[in-house]
């Protein structure tokens, strides 16, 4: 849930340990594009809580990593689609 405080958005309910992004915009993609995308994400990082969250949006998605290095690792797994 996002919750604005001024000029400041902040993510409710996930801990402050996650406050490294990676944003994936949708660009009217398909299903099949992103089915891949979240299985690449998972083969690497394993299932939400541990390394990283996500959070999905009417546009795109955030994935939200306790590491600089594992949100850079993603930004290279990902880096054709983003």
């Amino acid at each position: 849930m996002l919750k604005k405080s001024g000029t400041t958005v902040a993510l409710v309910g996930v801990p402050k340990m996650f406050d490294h992004s990676v944003k994936v915009e949708w660009n009217n993609q398909s299903v099949p594009w992103w089915n891949e995308c979240c299985a690449m994400v998972l083969e690497v990082f394993g299932l939400p809580g541990n390394r990283f969250m996500y959070h999905p949006h009417e546009d795109y998605m955030v994935f939200k990593f306790k590491t600089e290095k594992d949100a850079d690792l993603c930004r290279i797994l990902l880096s054709e689609r983003l």
